[in-house]
């Protein structure tokens, strides 16, 4: 239950922040896209993928995404391109060295450490296609580290992929938090 709050919540915070924003940028005739730097994800809300509900949630969620590939950014509001989709889907099953270069050079103007994008791209690989114990919450927390640790001028105006990283961590992390925990 302190789960779902703590979700509502953010999603509430996100969708006030954004609303707000988006009536003021109207007023002004700015095309921007605004973002909100907030946690997206709440560290410790998600159990490790050892439980199954959470792992045939993430397995569900998985299916899903491969079938549509219909990802919607929560922060545009715009559907995200199916070939950006596949990417972002790409790199979180097999990550072949190509999907790896395109994810590294789009998240390359973030304007964060080498370690702090590495260890962000180093846990997504199979994520979706078979995850283990604990890797939902260290991307997670890989995600958060890189989104804390980004620049304004990025995070204003975000590449596809990483709207899609975002939408589809959103996704996942929400499927793993309705799952009944013991």
């Amino acid at each position: 239950m302190k789960r779902l709050i703590v979700l509502g919540l953010a999603v509430a915070t996100l969708s006030v922040a954004l609303s707000s924003r988006a009536r003021a940028q109207a007023a002004n005739n700015n095309t921007t896209i605004p973002f909100v730097v907030i946690t997206l994800f709440t560290p410790g809300t998600v159990g490790v993928p050892m439980d199954l509900a959470v792992a045939g949630a993430v397995q569900s969620e998985m299916d899903l995404l491969l079938r549509n590939k219909n990802v919607v950014s929560p922060i545009t509001g715009v559907a995200i391109p199916p070939e950006i989709t596949t990417v972002a889907i790409n790199m979180m099953t097999d990550a072949t060295p190509a999907v790896r270069a395109q994810m590294e050079k789009a998240l390359s103007g973030a304007g964060v450490s080498n370690s702090v994008q590495e260890q962000l791209l180093s846990n997504l690989p199979s994520l979706l296609s078979r995850p283990t114990a604990g890797q939902l919450q260290t991307v997670l927390s890989a995600f958060n580290g890189f989104v804390n640790n980004a620049n304004a001028a990025f995070l204003v105006n975000p590449p596809a992929e990483f709207l899609a990283l975002h939408a589809i961590l959103l996704q996942v992390s929400a499927s793993a938090n309705r799952a009944p925990h013991p």
